[in-house]
């Protein structure tokens, strides 16, 4: 199963699989070999890959969809970078400043929840790749 992931710049991930756990907006979701055809909103977290020699490629992803249709995962998404990227004293500014931003109207308040959310997932994958 191939696994390939892009952002708005450049293609990211291309990977031969054997299994892929992608983070939805409402939770993780794993596809296998032979998974029936889906595609999902993804939220931002951590990516796993198990390629075929049953290591597992870490990657952390922001916002975008995911599809899987004939073993193929393909995942468009804002933001992805390996876990060995990830910088927790960035993860942690980035929450700052999220928690620091005007929520004086409605529309303000939907836009600093999802920023505090997407800050928070970066933050524990950074804590996360820091202990490995």
């Amino acid at each position: 199963m191939k696994c390939v992931a892009v952002t708005p710049e450049k293609k990211v991930v291309e990977r031969e699989t054997k299994f892929v756990v992608v983070p939805l907006y409402d939770g993780e979701y794993a596809i296998g070999v032979g998974h029936t055809p889906v595609v999902g909103r993804l939220g931002a977290g951590e990516l796993r890959l198990t390629l075929e020699d049953d290591s597992v490629e870490r990657w952390y992803v922001e916002g975008g969809f995911v599809e899987a249709a004939n073993d193929v995962v393909s995942l468009l998404t804002t933001r992805a970078c390996k876990f060995s990227e990830l910088d927790l004293n960035e993860a942690k500014q980035a929450l700052n400043d999220a928690l620091e931003r005007p929520a004086t109207s409605p529309e303000l308040r939907e836009i600093k929840t999802k920023a505090v959310a997407t800050a928070r997932a970066r933050v524990r994958a950074a804590e996360k790749a820091a202990r490995r």
